[in-house]
C-alpha cells in the first residue's frame, strides 16, 4: 500500500487501519502478520482466530514517516510440532486478504506557509486543501487575456492535474458563492 505525508504537515500520530481477513486454518496453526513501512519492520501479531474480517489499529512510529510512503504488510503460516516447537510451513495457499479500505490516519498540525514560491504551491495543492475546498483560482466575472493568462499561471507550476478522486481544484470567478468561502492563504 502506498501512502502520501504532506511536507507542511507536523505529524503528531499516524495509525493504519488494517481491514483483512484470514483463511480457514486448523486450530492446530496459527498466523503471523508484520507490519513494515519504508523497509522497516514496525510491528507484528498475530490475528484471532475466526472467521472473517477482522480490524487491527496499528500506531506507525512517525520517524518511520516521508514524504511518500510504502506500508507492505506480510505473513506466514506456523504449524505446532510437539511440545511448543513451531517449525516454518511453507504453503501455496493465499491464506490473508488485505481490502481496499485499509488507510493510514493522520493527526498532525499545519506547519504554516513562508514566502516561497514553493511553499505556496505545497500548501495550495496539498491533497488536504484539496478535500477541504481551501484552494480556488479566481478571476473577474469577464477576464481580460491577462487575467486569464494569471490564472492559468497559477497551476502551470504543476507537471500533473492537481485533483484527489472526487474533487480538483476549481478556476472560477470572483462572484461565485463558493469561491467566496474558500481560505485564503495570507503572505
Amino acid at each position: 500500500m502506498y501512502f502520501v505525508k504532506m511536507g507542511y504537515w507536523d505529524v503528531k500520530r499516524a495509525t493504519l487501519n488494517l481491514n483483512f481477513q484470514v483463511s480457514q486454518l486448523s486450530d492446530k496453526q496459527i498466523s503471523d502478520i508484520t507490519v513494515s513501512v519504508n523497509n522497516v519492520k514496525f510491528y507484528s501479531f498475530r490475528p484471532k482466530r475466526v472467521s472473517g474480517i477482522q480490524t487491527k489499529k496499528i500506531n506507525i512510529p512517525t520517524r518511520l514517516l516521508s514524504g511518500e510512503n510504502n506500508i507492505e504488510v506480510s505473513g506466514q503460516i506456523l504449524n505446532k510440532g510437539g511440545h511448543k516447537n513451531y517449525q516454518l510451513a511453507q504453503t501455496p495457499a493465499n491464506w490473508l486478504t488485505i481490502y481496499k479500505n485499509a488507510n493510514v490516519n493522520f493527526k498532525y498540525q499545519l506547519v504554516p506557509p513562508t514566502k516561497s514560491v514553493k511553499s505556496f504551491y505545497d500548501h495550495f495543492t496539498g491533497a488536504d486543501t484539496i478535500v477541504n475546498r481551501d484552494a480556488v483560482i479566481t478571476t473577474s466575472s469577464q477576464p481580460t487575456n491577462n487575467e486569464l493568462a494569471a490564472g492559468m499561471y497559477a497551476l502551470c507550476g504543476q507537471s500533473r492535474v492537481i485533483t484527489t478522486e472526487t474533487d480538483q481544484i476549481p478556476v472560477t470567478t470572483f462572484n461565485d458563492s463558493q469561491a467566496k468561502k474558500r481560505l485564503p492563504i495570507n503572505w
